[in-house]
């Protein structure tokens, strides 16, 4: 039992080893979809990508005959039966891509809804974090049914975990879909960030509360240039707002109700999070 579970496992990773560094031009994705319906899984369902990334909590001052923090790769086995608990469906592709890091092509079922599968993407982090004191986040693609696709959706769901850490700190869990603008941020030259940031904001960032600054027009922008909402993500009053907003109207001599300028900082403060512009 334990053999074929291991020879179970290593057929998981190869399909979305293969999968993950797929490239057309040296594998034709029929010959991926012909090798993993040999170990019964059909690539042609409608499957979204789901990564794992599983760390171990900075360790607390050890106590005198206390073990030390477990390795990550010790724990493989129990991090892919309990991601196995959840993904359970037998068409569902779960395997362990490196220490700590656990990959899932989860079939959709007819119906299955975005907040469904985040659901059952926060019982993971939630499990590990009860079972096993472990922290856990995930990232989710975009549902795909073809082997170009499913690469996309993988590479998708491990940006959205990149990204996810550095604007959603709270979110156990992000989806690309939510961070679209910022993927593609980090997609152009860091020279083209930088440049942008220092020409749209560098008056703003000389600011002592720049930080501060930055939030509000993050928010103002992911909250529809609305007021009360910006206020709400905030959780500041609306005079609070409203003061931060002329003070950024001062200091660039452009509205922030005029969209393109609203949309330019809005990018410019995307970069700044990211890291770049020139320190003066």
């Amino acid at each position: 039992m334990l053999r074929s579970r291991l020879l179970a496992e290593r057929a998981a990773e190869k399909i979305l080893t293969d999968i993950a560094s797929y490239d057309p031009q040296v594998v034709e994705g029929d010959f991926l979809v012909f090798r993993a319906a040999e170990l019964g899984f059909d690539l042609r369902l409608r499957r979204v990508a789901v990564a794992f990334e599983v760390s171990v909590p900075r360790p607390a001052p050890r106590r005198q005959g206390g073990t030390q923090t477990r390795d990550m790769a010790l724990v493989r086995s129990e991090l892919l039966r309990t991601v196995g608990e959840i993904f359970a469906d037998p068409q569902d592709i779960v395997a362990a891509t490196a220490p700590g890091w656990i990959g899932v092509l989860h079939r959709l079922p007819a119906g299955c809804s975005t907040p469904s599968l985040v659901a059952d993407c926060r019982r993971v982090t939630d499990l590990l974090a009860a079972q096993d004191g472990l922290v856990a986040r995930a990232g989710i693609g975009e549902p795909a049914t073809s082997v170009g696709g499913l690469h996309d959706s993988y590479q998708d769901a491990c940006d959205a975990l990149r990204l996810g850490v550095r604007f959603a700190d709270t979110d156990p869990v992000h989806l690309i879909t939510d961070l679209r603008v910022h993927q593609v941020v980090t997609a152009v030259s860091q020279a083209a960030r930088n440049r942008l940031l220092d020409l749209t904001a560098t008056e703003l960032r000389a600011q002592p509360d720049w930080p501060a600054l930055r939030d509000t027009v993050t928010a103002w922008c992911e909250s529809g240039f609305n007021l009360v909402r910006t206020a709400e993500v905030l959780h500041i009053h609306r005079n609070t707002v409203v003061y931060r907003m002329n003070k950024i109207e001062q200091i660039t001599g452009r509205s922030l109700r005029e969209y393109r300028t609203a949309m330019a900082l809005y990018l410019a403060c995307l970069a700044d999070r990211l890291g770049g512009g020139t320190v003066r």
